[in-house]
C-alpha cells in the first residue's frame, strides 16, 4: 500500500445507501454444496489406476500422479461432451521425470533442473517432475496440491480438444481457463464422484486454493500480456471459483476482455508503487481517511479509530483490531498488527501476510460500523461475509489500474501484490477480514474469498443483497 501525493480526479462510484433483500446466499454452503471439514486426499482402499506412465519409478509420487490424471481424464470423458458437444479424446502420453537426474528430452527441452509440470501440444503429453516438484507440493499443502497442478495441465489438453483458439490470445487468458477447468474438476471431487480422491469444502478447498496462491506470478513483475503470465493469486483463485461454481462452459466463455476487466495482473508503472505502509499512527490516519472517503455516502457515522485497547461493555475483544458497537470505536493492537504486516516467510514465528492484510483487518472492523448503521446484525456467518464483501469494495476503489481503467478514490492506493496478501489472509484461520464482531469467520475459505471478490469487482451494493440478515 502507498499514499499518493495528489488526489486522482474523475472518480466514479454509485453507493447511495445500503439496500437489503431476502434473496441472499446461504452461509452454510459452498456453491450449493454443504460446508464440510472431513478428510481430503486419496480415498483409502481404492486400487491404484493402471494408466500407462512413461519413465515412472513406481514410487509414491508417481502413483499419486497416475491416480490424479486417471480421475481427471475420467471426469473430462463425462463432462466434455456436454460442455463442448463432442467426444473427449484421451491424452496420448503421460511422462514422469527426475529433474535432479541427467535430462531427457520432453517437448523439445531437457528436463534437467526443470522443476515443473506441463502439457505439451506437440505430442499431446502431460509430464511432471517426481523428484522435486511433486514432493514439495505434497509436503507444503498435502496430496491434493499435486492433483491441483495436474488438473491445471490437463486443462490445457481440454483447450486443445475444444479447438479453443490460441493465436494472438494472451497467455494469461489460456492459463486462467486452465485454472477454471481445475475448479470444475474439483467440484466433481467435492461431490464425491472421483474414484481415487475426496476433498472437504472447508479446509480441503482452502488448501487447493492456497496452491494457486503459492504458484502465482511475482506481483508487479509480469504484465497482463507477458509471455509467461499465469495471473496473480486473486486472478487464479477467481478463475478456479468460476469453474467450481458454474462448470466448464463458464471457463470456455472467458475472453481477453472479460479477464482484463477483473485482472489485478499489471506491471508496476512507477517506482514508488509497491511501498509498504508502516504500522504507525500516521498510516492508520491515512487508512481511516480512505475508509471515510469510500463509505461516506452510506450515511453511516464514521467510527473513531484509536490505538488504546479498552474493554467494550463485556463484549468480545478481537485482535489485531476490535470494534465496539456501544461507542462506535475501532481499537487497534499495534504490536499484533505489525506481526500481521510482516511479509510471508518460511519461518512461521516471524511470518505474516503483508501490510495490506493488516490494514484490511482494520477496514473489516470499520465495515462493522457501516452494517450497524444499516440496522444489520453484527454477529453470525452472514455478518462475516458482508464484512469481507465491504472490505473488498473498499479495496476495489483503491486500485490505480491502467488495464481495467478503474477510477480510484482518495489518496490511498493498493498495488499488485496487495490483493494477493488479502487473499492469503482470507484463506488462513486467523484473519478478521471475513469475521463477525466476535472474530468468528465462516469456516470455508472459498466463501470468504468469494465474498471479498464480489465486493472488489461489483462494489458495495451486492454486499447486503447477497449477504443479508
Amino acid at each position: 500500500m502507498a499514499v499518493c501525493a495528489t488526489v486522482v480526479g474523475g472518480c466514479s462510484r454509485t453507493i447511495g445507501g445500503i439496500p437489503t433483500t431476502a434473496d441472499t446466499v446461504p452461509t452454510t454452503t459452498v456453491a450449493g454444496l454443504p460446508v464440510t471439514d472431513g478428510p481430503s486426499g486419496p480415498k483409502p482402499g481404492v486400487p491404484d489406476a493402471t494408466i500407462p506412465v512413461e519413465n515412472t519409478d513406481g514410487g509414491e509420487m508417481d502413483t499419486l500422479a497416475a491416480n490424479a490424471v486417471a480421475d481427471i481424464q475420467t471426469y473430462w470423458k463425462q463432462a466434455f461432451p456436454t460442455a463442448f458437444g463432442k467426444k473427449f479424446t484421451p491424452v496420448k502420453r503421460f511422462v514422469s521425470y527426475d529433474s535432479t537426474a541427467p535430462g531427457m528430452q520432453l517437448c523439445g527441452q531437457s528436463t534437467s533442473g526443470a522443476v515443473n509440470a506441463f502439457y505439451c501440444p506437440l505430442d499431446d503429453s502431460v509430464s511432471w517432475d517426481r523428484a522435486r516438484l511433486l514432493p514439495k507440493l505434497d509436503n507444503s499443502f498435502g496430496p491434493m496440491a499435486v492433483v491441483t497442478v495436474l488438473a491445471h495441465e490437463m486443462g490445457h489438453a481440454v483447450q486443445q480438444r475444444a479447438n479453443d483458439g490460441t493465436e494472438g490470445v494472451p497467455t494469461i487468458v489460456l492459463e486462467q481457463k486452465a485454472d477454471c477447468f481445475t475448479g470444475a474438476f474439483f467440484r466433481h471431487v467435492a461431490e464425491g464422484a472421483a474414484k481415487h480422491f475426496r476433498i472437504s469444502t472447508g479446509p480441503g478447498l482452502n488448501k487447493a486454493m492456497g496452491v494457486l496462491n503459492y504458484i502465482r506470478d511475482t506481483p508487479g513483475k509480469t504484465g497482463f500480456t507477458g509471455e509467461n503470465a499465469h495471473g496473480s493469486s486473486f486472478d487464479r483463485i477467481s478463475a478456479f471459483q468460476h469453474g467450481f461454481d458454474d462448470g466448464p462452459r463458464r471457463c470456455a466463455e472467458m475472453t481477453t476482455e472479460s479477464i482484463k476487466r477483473r485482472t489485478t495482473q499489471f506491471r508496476f508503472w512507477k517506482d514508488s508503487q509497491e511501498t509498504d505502509l508502516p504500522i504507525n499512527r500516521d498510516s492508520a490516519t491515512a487508512v481511516e481517511r480512505s475508509l471515510r472517503e469510500v463509505f461516506g455516502d452510506t450515511g453511516a457515522a464514521p467510527p473513531e479509530i484509536t490505538t488504546s485497547r479498552s474493554p467494550c461493555g463485556g463484549g468480545e475483544t478481537t485482535s489485531p483490531a476490535s470494534y465496539c458497537p456501544e461507542t462506535n470505536t475501532v481499537s487497534l493492537d499495534v504490536p499484533a498488527l505489525r506481526r500481521v504486516a510482516q511479509p510471508p516467510s518460511t519461518d512461521k514465528r516471524n511470518s505474516g501476510y503483508g501490510d495490506f492484510a493488516a490494514y484490511a483487518q482494520v477496514a473489516s472492523r470499520y465495515a462493522l460500523s457501516v452494517q450497524k448503521a444499516a440496522g444489520l446484525p453484527l454477529d453470525g456467518k452472514a455478518a462475516g461475509l458482508r464484512t469481507a464483501c465491504l472490505v473488498g469494495s473498499w479495496s476495489g476503489l483503491l486500485v490505480e489500474d491502467p488495464i481495467g481503467q478503474r477510477n480510484p478514490v482518495g489518496k490511498l492506493r493498493i498495488a499488485p501484490g496487495d490483493i494477493d496478501e488479502g487473499t492469503a489472509a482470507l484463506l488462513g484461520d486467523d484473519s478478521l477480514i471475513a469475521a463477525d464482531v466476535d472474530g468468528d469467520q465462516v469456516p470455508a475459505g472459498f466463501a470468504r474469498v468469494e465474498a471479498f471478490r464480489v465486493g472488489f469487482q461489483q462494489g458495495m451494493s451486492p454486499c447486503t443483497t447477497k449477504y443479508g440478515k
